[in-house]
């Protein structure tokens, strides 16, 4: 017993080195390179509109937790601030079209509305929103946008 239980400790130790020699080698050699939009582009040094398009994400996830609530659970409503992701610097300049600019507007009105009236409907409105123009411009947090749908 004995043998057999000393064995098991020896291979999960084994088991842990290697993977923790795995995890220096990742250290040694930098983060990963953020590929979803911007190839080389580290993901530490986001450029402002990215930085901007995730804290948006950040909130927008808050504020669904907050309307998927039953009504007696429900505490102060979460503050969402709106986020002039329009006025910030992109990885990619070409992003700068009209019709982005036509999108950012009908985001923010949506994002207005979401903060007069937060309904599962206009939420789900603003994350509309956010998928017509990603599907066009920056697809990579597609996935992550998709997943802020609520269900009817």
């Amino acid at each position: 017993m004995f043998r057999l239980s000393f064995g098991l400790l020896l291979g999960l130790m084994l088991f842990a080195c290697q993977n923790s020699s795995k995890e220096e080698q990742v250290l040694k050699e930098g983060t990963p390179k953020d590929t979803v939009c911007s190839p080389g582009l580290e993901q530490p040094k986001a450029s402002p509109m990215a930085s901007a398009m995730r804290a948006m994400a950040d909130q927008a996830e808050t504020m669904r937790a907050w309307i998927l609530r039953d009504s007696l659970n429900k505490d102060a409503r979460p503050t969402w601030a709106p986020m002039p992701f329009e006025t910030q610097r992109p990885t990619d300049t070409s992003v700068l079209t009209q019709d982005f600019f036509a999108a950012a507007k009908a985001y923010q009105l949506a994002h207005q509305l979401v903060q007069k009236q937060p309904t599962k409907e206009h939420f789900n409105a603003l994350v509309s929103r956010c998928i017509a123009c990603h599907q066009s411009h920056c697809p990579g947090p597609l996935k992550r946008i998709n997943r802020l749908k609520i269900a009817s």
